[in-house]
């Protein structure tokens, strides 16, 4: 990736694995735990960020405010000597009455309707929950504001964040409609990284390789 003084390299990553008790279940943002031994699945990560230049190194690890991320922002804030700095606008998509519901609870109907959350962005709310535009606004403004942030003249960002809110941003940043996200979708602890022109918002998505 070409680098300017006006650019940011953007790393997003997908939480750790949840422990299996909340598997199957439509967790959205609500919390849940993490599985043990989640530490291991950050050590690629945490080696490469520490091979950056020390100017380079991100001086706060971003997270969503929910357990599955907070936990794993500070033990890197840790690794790294960074500050860690939750924001809910990283969260999960909130999901309404389906939220800690088994997906084999909610009515056939309603999940096949799920679709909808990509072919009907601005309207479509499962289980009366929040939109797909409505997640892209919230993350489009945690980096706009990241971006911006006062003080931090380090050309690195990392978010720890949910698939959900990490997939809308890429997807948004690419303008791309809902549909063509899929690629942008990281399994837990995958992380891919956005190479981000600070001027135009303009960006480069390097995607996740198969190892991670």
């Amino acid at each position: 990736m070409i680098e300017s003084p006006r650019s940011k390299r953007v790393y997003l990553v997908r939480h750790p694995a949840v422990h299996i008790d909340s598997k199957g279940l439509c967790y959205g943002d609500s919390d849940v735990p993490l599985e043990d031994g989640w530490g291991s699945t950050l050590e690629s990560l945490t080696n490469t960020l520490c091979q950056l230049p020390f100017h380079d190194r991100p001086k706060q690890i971003w997270h969503s405010d929910l357990a599955r991320c907070s936990q794993p922002a500070l033990w890197l804030a840790n690794q790294l000597g960074a500050g860690a700095r939750p924001d809910r606008r990283l969260r999960e998509r909130f999901f309404g009455t389906w939220q800690s519901v088994a997906w084999s609870e909610i009515p056939l109907q309603e999940v096949e309707r799920a679709h909808d959350m990509l072919e009907l962005p601005s309207i479509y709310r499962p289980g009366g929950g929040e939109t797909t535009d409505e997640v892209s606004q919230r993350a489009m403004c945690w980096l706009n504001d990241a971006v911006a942030m006062p003080g931090d003249e380090s050309t690195t960002i990392v978010a720890i964040a949910h698939s959900g809110s990490i997939t809308a941003l890429c997807g948004t940043l690419l303008a791309l409609p809902p549909l063509q996200w899929t690629p942008y979708y990281l399994k837990p602890s995958q992380h891919l990284v956005i190479q981000l022109n600070v001027d135009d918002r303009s960006a480069i998505v390097a995607m996740p390789t198969a190892e991670q």
